[in-house]
């Protein structure tokens, strides 16, 4: 028996890095361009310093490591754009650019996201890390109070105010505008809040085959799952409030980068199990972090979640636990996490003093 040696992303069979990273560039093109025909500004404003960052960082490592130009490939090009594009739509518009700062975030945030999250590693198909999601992360834990949603950057239509609520106030979930978040048309970070747009990336996705469908059925499966069960607990706990179950999920999904992360960072093949097994429980764990983060901490969460799975990615792609085919702990883990999840969310909101109030 031979052993082929190969870095991620591991591409099917008659399919080329090219292919995959074109796909990806073509699917994200919809959030891209609503995000200038909703935002202008704040697009011509954090796109291109984003983009350029992160195109920079990929040539002067390729020039270090390589020492020849002719290394810096189209694969590096598209992947570092890809990467520009993903970090900035996770921004939110209203940066102030006026003295600069606005600048230095997008700047900084690419930068270091593609150092740490990449190129300390090795460089495309090494890193363990979402470049793109560490870049949002580091942005939010050093100026998290620079980066809330304020009201003038958005279009007249647009109503400011309960997107980045996640846990607190029932009374904005029970009188948010559902088909406003669906269509776009609810404040938040620069591509995140386009949810047909980027339904419509995922469909294209899935159909060319470029993402694995299991990260997707996992991911958002086992968070319907949890926030649904909150929903209930909310809704027999406050009905006073008005929220339903049903409604407290669509907003869930609808807020936030719930639908943009899953999409478009837990499916990264980089930084994903390489064992189809390993897939339904990455997906699985991304999203019960997420609903943990969310329910008791108030807070996003999309980001610090990625991270956390793409941990797990590392030790699921151990090379005596990997796995093409289900064994015994894939098929025990998997529905042990849902189950384990299910009832610390129940048992938290259910209990604890002041989790549902």
């Amino acid at each position: 028996m031979n052993f082929i040696k190969e870095s991620a992303p591991h591409l099917q069979k008659g399919k080329s890095l090219g292919w995959m990273l074109g796909n990806v560039l073509i699917a994200l093109a919809p959030v891209f361009i609503w995000s200038f025909v909703v935002y202008p500004i704040p697009s011509l404003q954090i796109y291109p310093i984003s983009i350029v960052t992160c195109l920079a960082s990929e040539f002067v490592f390729i020039l270090i490591t390589k020492k020849k130009v002719s290394e810096f490939k189209i694969e590096n090009i598209l992947s570092a754009i890809i990467t520009g594009i993903i970090y900035a739509m996770c921004l939110p518009t209203d940066l102030s650019f006026s003295n600069g700062l606005g600048y230095f975030i997008v700047f900084i945030g690419a930068l270091l996201g593609m150092i740490l999250g990449k190129l300390v590693f090795g460089g495309f198909g090494n890193n363990i890390f979402n470049p793109a999601a560490l870049g949002m992360v580091i942005v939010r834990a050093g100026w998290g109070s620079k980066l809330g949603v304020g009201e003038s950057a958005f279009p007249d239509w647009v109503e400011a105010g309960g997107t980045h609520f996640f846990g607190g106030s029932f009374s904005e979930i029970a009188n948010v505008n559902l088909l406003d978040s669906f269509l776009g048309r609810a404040p938040g970070a620069l591509g995140e809040t386009f949810a047909i747009a980027i339904l419509i990336g995922l469909v294209y996705l899935l159909v060319t085959k470029t993402i694995d469908w299991r990260v997707v059925v996992s991911f958002f499966g086992t968070f319907v799952v949890l926030m649904l069960a909150a929903g209930i607990v909310v809704q027999v706990k406050l009905p006073e409030s008005g929220v339903n179950a049903g409604k407290f999920l669509l907003y869930q999904l609808l807020s936030g980068g719930v639908l943009f992360g899953g999409v478009y960072m837990m499916t990264d093949p980089v930084t994903g199990p390489a064992g189809s097994p390993a897939r339904y429980i990455y997906g699985a764990f991304g999203a019960i972090m997420v609903t943990f983060i969310r329910l008791f901490m108030h807070v996003g969460g999309v980001g610090y979640s990625i991270l956390f799975a793409n941990l797990l990615a590392c030790v699921l792609d151990y090379p005596q636990w990997t796995s093409s085919r289900w064994k015994k702990w894939h098929i025990i883990t998997l529905p042990v996490m849902i189950v384990v999840a299910l009832a610390a969310v129940i048992l938290v909101l259910v209990f604890k003093e002041g989790a549902v109030a």
